[in-house]
């Protein structure tokens, strides 16, 4: 729900860019030049006082979008407290709230950053900020990102993520983790995409394309397993499968469900990806990685996906991969997604935000923060209840339906008095310590899909948790 406050900030402003308050020392240990930042083909950059302000070329009248770049001027030390120096550095224009936890990854250079995503408010105003820290060595520096609201930010955000990940000139991607071989042959069918690579070996195949230039460095992989007969759950089978290929490699911290999709011709994907997963012996952090399995009828194939580095074209190519893929001999039973069973339960989600409206002379107009909730009961009997509540300001809002639910393969149809809702069906998982986890589709009566590389990325659903 917080594209709701992203739209509410997009009239409001604030017009102070922050910077360091106080000259810098005659000697530092870091400058603007030492943190290797490089603007997309067509952005300004202008330093002064020891800071950097990158802008797109193509901001619109009235839009806010400026990404600024401040080094640390002692020894950085360590990534937290790097970040702690952006909260207080956006602390000192206005009141901060972050709307997400911190997230650390790293950059194909080697550069360490932790940030959220939040907004900050001055004098009644306000707008979407991100707060990053940038750590390699002693080196360290802040960016804060400064955007007037959700339309300004997703126009720029493929370029700025570019421009993130490819911090200091992205080293080598490293090969693909060995697989020990199986004993059977890869018998999966599908087209090599134009501009990537097929090697076979005994036992399994990889795909993969690969770019090694100076700001353009990617390595996008997938190992192909043999096929092998589909016993059990398929969530079971790719449990199996995640905790030999993720869990036994890399300290990740994801509960995989599985999401689930429905392919063509009935054909089915279970698949999960984290994006934060560092390898327990080399220490590598792959942007991201997954495990996929393509299922049909009585047989799936296992194949394990390594990211590192990002292209809009090569992630259009991996989706159609999965997509397009076949498995010969496999019969032509329906896999069922969803049981009934497992769908039933108490489902709630919520979020909150602070945020003011604005006149055009920038006058204080009133409130705008909100408050958004919505669950789902989804009683054994088939009968259910849904409550959507909405606050905002003196206004309130609570939406409320009953009748009865059901579920017609990837979708859940609640069917009340008004007619009927579908929402699309993404994943369902149990976990002993997390709990369950229920994804639909964020609105009703529109098909939804997820993206094969990146399935947990924001905006694409609505992660429920069971009480």
């Amino acid at each position: 729900m917080v594209p709701l406050l992203l739209v509410s900030l997009a009239a409001a402003r604030i017009t102070h860019v922050p910077v360091p308050s106080h000259a810098p020392p005659a000697t530092m240990v870091a400058r603007a030049g030492d943190i290797p930042l490089k603007p997309p083909a067509g952005w300004t950059t202008q330093t002064k006082d020891g800071a950097t302000v990158i802008t797109p070329g193509d901001v619109g009248d009235g839009k806010v979008y400026k990404v600024v770049l401040t080094p640390l001027q002692t020894k950085a030390g360590t990534i937290d407290e790097v970040y702690e120096v952006g909260k207080k550095m956006i602390g000192e224009v206005g009141t901060y709230t972050a709307l997400t936890k911190v997230e650390k990854q790293q950059s194909d250079g080697g550069w360490d950053y932790a940030f959220t995503i939040g907004t900050v408010e001055k004098g009644g105003n306000g707008l979407l900020v991100q707060v990053m820290g940038l750590k390699k060595g002693d080196l360290g520096g802040v960016i804060i990102v400064l955007s007037d609201g959700i339309e300004t930010t997703q126009k720029y955000s493929d370029d700025f993520a570019q421009m993130i990940r490819s911090l200091g000139g992205a080293r080598k991607p490293p090969p693909a983790p060995a697989i020990a071989a199986g004993s059977g042959t890869v018998d999966l069918q599908y087209t090599v995409p134009a501009g990537w690579t097929e090697t076979k070996k005994q036992g399994i195949t990889i795909v993969e394309n690969a770019k090694d230039e100076t700001y353009n460095k990617w390595q996008w992989t997938l190992i192909i397993m043999p096929s092998q007969p589909l016993t059990g759950s398929l969530g079971d089978n790719f449990k199996d499968y995640w905790k030999a290929l993720i869990t036994a490699n890399y300290e990740s911290d994801v509960v995989p469900l599985p999401l689930t999709a429905r392919l063509d011709d009935g054909y089915v994907c279970a698949f999960d990806a984290d994006g934060s997963a560092k390898h327990k012996t080399s220490g590598a952090r792959p942007r991201i990685a997954s495990v996929y399995l393509i299922a049909h009828g009585d047989r799936f194939v296992p194949i394990f996906g390594i990211i590192y580095g990002y292209d809009k074209k090569v992630e259009a190519d991996f989706d159609r991969f999965i997509e397009t893929a076949r498995i010969p001999g496999s019969s032509g039973a329906k896999i069922p997604l969803f049981s009934k069973s497992a769908v039933a339960g108490e489902w709630s989600e919520g979020s909150s935000s602070i945020a003011s409206y604005v006149t055009a002379s920038g006058g204080y107009a009133g409130d705008a923060s909100i408050y958004t909730g919505s669950a789902f009961q989804l009683r054994p009997d088939g009968s259910y209840s849904h409550t959507l509540v909405a606050l905002s300001g003196s206004t309130r809002i609570k939406e409320h339906d009953e009748g009865q639910w059901s579920i017609d393969d990837n979708e859940l149809v609640l069917r009340q008095a008004k007619g009927a809702s579908r929402y699309s069906l993404l994943g369902y998982g149990v976990d002993p310590k997390a709990g369950r986890f229920l994804v639909l589709g964020t609105y009703a009566n529109a098909k939804s899909k997820l993206s094969f590389s990146n399935p947990r990325g924001v905006f694409q659903a609505t992660w429920y948790k069971s009480k």
